[in-house]
Order: C-alpha cells, then structure tokens, then sequence
C-alpha cells in the first residue's frame, strides 16, 4: 500500500488550489516561466505551498505543471528538466513535512500531436518520461496528469508514470459543451484511462465548478476508479487589464459538497483558486 492509497481509503480528500495563478499573482507579472520560478525563486513557490498546507490541503502539487523539454524549450530551457522538477519537487515536500502529501503536477506538452499538429507520440512519451523520471527522483508521492484534451497524449504521460512505480490521477479539461478540444466525451476519458490502470479519474480546469458538475456527474457513473474534481474559479474576465475569477470560497465550498455528493474522492481547485477557497471547501466537507 502506498502513502496515496492510505490517503484514498479515507474520503473526501483535500487538495491544494492554483498554483500557477497564485505565483503570477505574488510574483506581480504573467511574462514569467513559472517552472523555472523552482530555481530563480524558490522562497515565492514555497510560499504558496506554505499556504495551502495551512488551509488544510491533504495533496499539494508542484510547481511543475508546464516542465516537459517541449514546453521549456520556448524558454530556452529544455536542458534543464531534471533541475528545475527534483527542485520543484524538493520544495514542495518541504514545505508539506509530514502534514500532505506531493503530487507531481505533469501537464500537456503544449503542442498537437501528429497527425493534427507536429510533435510526435514518441516525442511526447519521452518528455513525459523524462520529467516523471526526476519527479520520482525528487520523492513525489503520486503523479497528477492534468489539463489534457487529447488522450493519446494522457496516455502517454500515464504511461510514463506506471513505468517511474507511480500511482497516477489523470484528469482531462472539458469545456462547456461537455467535450475536450479533441471532441473526448467524459465517459469515453473514463474509459480509456482505466484501461490505461491510472489509480483515479477525473477533470480538471474547464469553466468553474458549475460546468464541470455534469462532467463528473458522468465520469462518476460509469467510473470503477475514484474520481477527482479540480475545477477553476470560475470563468475569468478581464478587470483593468488582469484576469479575475469571481467566485467566491462559500460558493466553491458549497458546490464542493455536491461533488461529494457524487461521490468524488479527492476535490481541489485549479485556476483562480486561492487558500481561502480550499480553506472554506476544507472546513465545509470536515464539518
């Protein structure tokens, strides 16, 4: 039994919120590579896992979300994936010491696969291999796949954390129509990823907690996995030039309760989540 399945044997289950919108917001601009936030500026990424911890996250995950070789070489820093995820993942387990546990947030390439776009199936699994790889090494818990529209790619990255001895929650993004921008339906994304054996399903990003209700709504029914939510903030609009999510911690904390309902295992936030709302979500679903 792992640390993860220990935790899962015990819902619901608590993650952390935003990571990336949280940094651009402390850091004050969004010209930023985050990830690579792990080496310049390590004290503003522990900050930010500092605070959810407080606010009763069980899972936090690591600044990493975007530290694949495909997507860090549009920063010119595709030579530095083993540094800038042991680090990520460094902070992350200090900062938890003992009170959560660390996922290893592994997110999409950034880039179609072929035949819709240039990058190769090969050249996805061995990104997604080598940043699990240095996941694993820095002594995350479990990886978390997320934001994924296409499931060739989820596979891949999946795929990548079975062969690292892993556990491994894959989430897809749906927008509103129900659908991912590769046309996958919730069930279809069920399916195929516990075909794949990932440990739990689910969805994360998309619209806000309201849309994404129907999505687990489906997922959970026909899922033999635990499931996973992680929706946004909300939809955000532009306010004075800066990107805001509206909703507030009760309105997240109430709809919360109703993924619960559904029977989701873990619940957490993506975009626009803050500590306040996984505080407020914290103390209404242990109430």
């Amino acid at each position: 039994m792992s640390a993860f399945s220990d935790l899962l044997a015990s819902p619901p289950v608590i993650c952390d919120g935003a990571v990336g919108t949280m940094l651009y917001s402390r850091a004050g601009r969004t010209d930023l590579c985050l990830d690579h936030l792990n080496l310049t500026h390590p004290s503003l990424v522990r900050s930010v896992h500092h605070d959810y911890v407080l606010a009763g996250a069980q899972i936090i995950e690591t600044n990493t979300f975007g530290a694949n070789r495909v997507r860090l070489a549009a920063h010119d820093l595709g030579d530095q994936v083993r540094e800038i995820n042991t680090a990520g993942a460094r902070l992350a387990r200090e900062e938890a010491a003992g009170r959560a546990l660390v996922a290893g947030s592994v997110g999409p390439t950034g880039r179609i696969l072929e035949p819709y776009g240039p990058l190769t199936l090969r050249e996805a699994q061995d990104a997604f291999g080598e940043q699990i790889e240095a996941l694993a090494s820095g002594g995350v818990d479990v990886i978390f796949v997320e934001t994924m529209a296409d499931l060739r790619e989820a596979a891949a990255a999946v795929q990548a954390a079975k062969d690292a001895g892993l556990p491994v929650a894959a989430m897809m993004s749906f927008a509103q129509e129900g659908r991912t921008m590769m046309g996958v339906s919730p069930a279809a994304a069920v399916r195929r990823l516990e075909d794949l054996d990932a440990d739990v399903v689910g969805a994360n990003c998309g619209t806000g907690f309201h849309d994404m209700l129907g999505v687990i709504q489906e997922m959970a029914g026909v899922a033999g996995r635990p499931v996973i939510a992680q929706p946004n903030a909300g939809f955000p609009q532009s306010v004075d030039g800066r990107l805001v999510y509206a909703s507030s911690p009760a309105y997240l904390a109430d709809y919360a309760r109703q993924f619960v309902g559904l029977g989701v295992a873990i619940i957490g936030g993506c975009c626009g989540t803050t500590p306040d709302h996984i505080r407020a979500i914290a103390e209404a679903l242990r109430g």
